[in-house]
């Protein structure tokens, strides 16, 4: 188990063969075999390179990839690094105080809020300009994945969530000078983003602009998007501070997170201490209450966690509408008010006057605000707002494709189907290979493409010479369902659509499988679509979708019982007449070529609702199913922001999840598919068999009862609750084959006891055995000494590397501080006793591949 030449080739199982077990894969996966072309390994060592990784929870930043022995391209290498010339804080701060003590208090607050939804910049927000002392206006623009808010003329970057698959820093920074840049040139000061909540929650609607359900990975990827958008001459305000983790009754005192210290200080906000490293402008408060209290009014995060445990210097905004009171927002360290002027206008005025409120406050507040308009060179080098000016350009799609290509996560490739190679003919299946294409998420996330490339285009394009490439949706696209007649829905659905709720009884036709769907008729209000008593879909109807479908089986004369809550515009469905013709024409083109590749997507996922369930939208499950019965040679691609059922899984030879991709969807997805380049994304989420076996699937875990959150897993969030109660996920955190194979030699580890803190050094050999070029990640987990009472592993590093066929690198992971702690009553301790290390590359079968430990002698507690 130790250095051995692993024999478990990449493209079987995660638990290794010959079944599954405790750690392994669900038995529809176990058929998986080889996930190699060319399986003959290359000379052992023909280059090798050192390769350091700094800790991740010190000071130093973690190493960009260094690759041994010409590897291919990384995304990291898509960008040449900006350095816009930030004022120092503690010039900028003394520019502040200077200019705070010349305002009114009327002016300082006027800092302290919003003009309302939209600007006269044309952003989604701003502080208004204070003519008199040559103060600019602080334009703001909703950014995770992009800028957003409908502007035109912009990259759309794959999800966030697809960059957290490239476990690639590098690439993160690339991403955020897209960001930053573009931002820029359409004169926006400030960005709302990286979004760094943990998907705690797997079908919580707003995973895609997530990094995924570790602290770890989570801080470290967002602060190298940080990084890269203020090196671009824009802040950055990450968000949303803290414990949100889902959509339900969110902004309500109902969505009260109950958490207990321990969990709260080592899982939601350790990426925090991590990502602030990088410096950020400002934090957006979140719409959670957290143990009773909101989020934007919580003294005991805002000031005492970001304040006092470490020592945060940029303002803290509110998210919109976040902002619940004055007085006590103010006091627990809240210092802008976004978007509206319901708190921080008039009100703080008046309490500032009659002495509820210290002036003190608000000159702090001012002055945090006002540091980092210096600090970003705005008094003396603030771009003209043009919301209209195109900022999208050929190296910023460059980025946006390596991102893609880089994060796509190869899940099964039985028999070696990928990649597609040779002539012959290919069968492209799916609206979402064409019309119902899915390369962004919905809400304030959502970002505008300037021209997408579908899959099918892609494919098209990358084709071999000589081989034939057709194309059948297999499914009618959800704009194309038509309204339910009267004849068999009582009461008819009203023409002008309702606000309210809408119950009828619906009577089946004919027997077979049904799709329904329904337009919201409002953005961010909830639609809830139940038939006999069953939720099947709930969405709240942002951009850029509008019509959200779901599949059910009826049998002829059935009756059932419908039910919409909330805002619809429409109701509508495909009957089987549609849905078994569309389906049969799918199968026949499957059968006729020598490969089918089936692209599904969710468009449905989205901020302010939660999925249903993680079942693919319309008939799409339906559709793979039928098609694998038709070709033994069917490859899935997966096109979605979050995990996705996949009860076809054992039934299909190859699956490839392309995540929400971006513009360059097609053209990323078919240099993957054709072999142009190594498949190399791991899983930021683990990705479970059903909703019923997750850490969250009791009421009271998820989504509360009676205004209670209770998050009882406590520090077991996603891969941790399935490795520690043994559940079997479909593929487990940091899962990702590969067509090369990657030996891993015995982790070599020291510790460095003699003055202050312990030091770990954990020195890993990595080499590509393979006979193609390609990029593995290797993640470090820590298993704690049984006295601390710690999960069973947690990551505690991770590094890219990208090796040619034959090459090794030796890779150096240096550990201390809140790395090797846990938190007590008192603070972070440094435990003692013996630690596990497991070296891999995934959560669940790093035990398989490389271990060691070592033991600390000399623990205490954290300064």
């Amino acid at each position: 188990m130790g250095g051995g030449l692993r024999d478990r080739l990449r493209g079987r199982v995660p638990g290794g063969a010959p079944g599954p077990g405790p750690r392994g894969i669900a038995a529809a996966a176990v058929t998986m075999a080889i996930a190699v072309t060319g399986c003959a390994a290359a000379p052992q060592v023909a280059a090798h390179k050192t390769t350091t990784v700094t800790n991740p929870t010190g000071t130093q930043p973690v190493a960009v990839e260094s690759r041994a022995g010409g590897g291919s391209a990384d995304a990291g290498s898509a960008c040449t690094p900006k350095h816009f010339r930030l004022l120092p804080i503690s010039v900028a701060a003394r520019k502040a105080r200077h200019l705070v003590g010349r305002m009114t208090l009327k002016q300082e607050v006027d800092l302290m809020h919003g003009v309302g939804y939209g600007s006269p910049a044309g952003t989604v927000g701003a502080t208004a300009p204070i003519p008199g002392l040559k103060i600019p206006a602080l334009n703001q623009e909703d950014g995770p994945g992009g800028i957003g808010d409908g502007d035109q003329g912009v990259t759309q970057l794959p999800a966030p969530i697809a960059l957290a698959a490239t476990f690639d820093p590098a690439a993160a920074r690339c991403y955020g000078q897209v960001i930053g840049t573009e931002a820029r040139g359409k004169g926006i000061n400030l960005v709302y983003g990286p979004t760094v909540n943990l998907v705690r929650v797997p079908q919580w609607g707003r995973a895609f602009e997530s990094f995924g359900e570790d602290p770890v990975l989570s801080g470290l990827i967002g602060r190298s998007v940080i990084d890269g958008i203020q090196r671009s001459g824009v802040m950055a305000q990450a968000k949303h501070f803290a414990v949100y983790n889902q959509e339900a009754k969110r902004n309500t005192p109902a969505d009260d997170a109950i958490v207990a210290q321990r969990t709260l200080q080592e899982v939601y906000l350790k990426m925090w201490r991590l990502l602030l490293k990088a410096d950020p402008s400002s934090v957006m408060c979140s719409y959670s209450t957290i143990n009773g209290t909101a989020a934007c009014q919580n003294k005991s995060l805002l000031t005492g966690f970001l304040r006092h445990q470490i020592g945060y210097q940029g303002f803290i905004g509110s998210d919109y509408g976040a902002t619940h009171s004055t007085v006590r927002s103010v006091k627990a360290g809240l210092e802008q008010e976004q978007p509206e002027t319901t708190y921080f206008a008039s009100r703080l005025v008046h309490d500032v006057r009659d002495g509820t409120v210290a002036r003190r406050l608000v000159d702090d507040a001012a002055t945090r605000i006002l540091t980092q308009m210096y600090r970003f060179r705005m008094f003396t080098d603030d771009p003209k707002p043009d919301a209209g000016r195109v900022v999208t350009d050929a190296a910023h799609a460059k980025v946006a494709r390596r991102v893609a290509e880089e994060s796509a996560v190869l899940l099964k490739n039985a028999g070696g189907t990928l990649p597609l190679a040779g002539t012959g003919s290919i069968a492209v299946i799916g609206p979402a290979a064409g019309t119902d294409t899915v390369s962004v998420g919905d809400g304030s996330a959502t970002v505008a493409s300037p021209g997408t490339v579908t899959p099918l285009a892609g494919i098209r394009a990358k084709a071999p010479s000589g081989t034939t490439v057709s194309y059948t949706a297999g499914l009618p696209a959800d704009g194309d369902l038509t309204a339910i007649p009267a004849a068999d829905l009582s009461p008819a659905f009203p023409s002008g659509g309702t606000t309210g709720k809408f119950s009828a009884t619906l009577t089946a036709p004919t027997t077979g499988t049904y799709i329904l769907g329904y337009t919201a008729a409002t953005v961010y209000k909830g639609v809830t679509l139940t038939v006999d008593g069953k939720r099947l879909v709930d969405n709240p109807g942002t951009p850029p979708v509008s019509t959200y479908t779901t599949a059910v089986h009826f049998t002829a004369g059935g009756t059932h019982h419908l039910t919409i809550s909330g805002p619809a515009g429409a109701l509508t469905w495909a009957t089987p007449d549609v849905v078994s013709p569309d389906i049969s024409a799918a199968v026949s083109a499957a059968a006729s070529a020598s490969t089918a590749v089936v692209v599904v997507g969710d468009g449905q996922e989205s901020e302010a609702a939660e999925r249903a369930s993680l079942d693919l939208p319309s008939a799409q499950n339906q559709l793979v199913r039928a098609v694998a019965a038709a070709n033994p040679r069917t490859v899935v691609v997966v096109e979605a922001g979050a995990a996705v059922a996949m009860p076809w899984l054992a039934k299909v030879r190859a699956v490839l999840d392309q995540w929400d991709a971006g513009q360059t969807d097609g053209a990323s997805l078919a240099a993957v598919l054709f072999g142009a380049v190594d498949p190399s994304g791991h899983l930021p989420v683990t990705f479970p068999i059903s909703l019923s076996t997750t850490p969250v699937a009791s009421p009271a875990r998820y989504p509360g009862v009676h205004g209670k959150v209770h998050y009882t897993e406590g520090r077991n969030i996603g891969y941790r609750w399935w490795l520690d109660t043994h559940h079997t996920p479909l593929f487990p955190f940091g899962y990702g084959l590969s067509y090369t194979r990657f030996h891993y030699g015995t982790p070599k580890v020291s510790v460095h006891e003699a003055t202050g803190h312990p030091v770990v050094t954990v020195r890993e050999r990595v080499r590509n055995i393979g006979s193609v070029a390609g990029a593995d990640v290797a993640q470090l987990y820590l298993a704690f000494p049984a006295a601390a009472h710690e999960p069973d592993r947690q990551l505690a590093a991770f590094h890219r590397v990208s090796l040619a066929p034959g090459h090794s690198a030796t890779l150096t992971f240096h550990l201390h501080g809140v790395s090797l702690a846990y938190y007590s009553g008192d603070g972070w301790r440094i435990a003692t006793g013996r630690f596990g290390v497991y070296v891999g590359d995934s959560a669940a079968r790093a035990e398989l591949s490389a271990r060691a430990g070592f033991r600390i002698t000399r623990g205490g507690r954290l300064s």
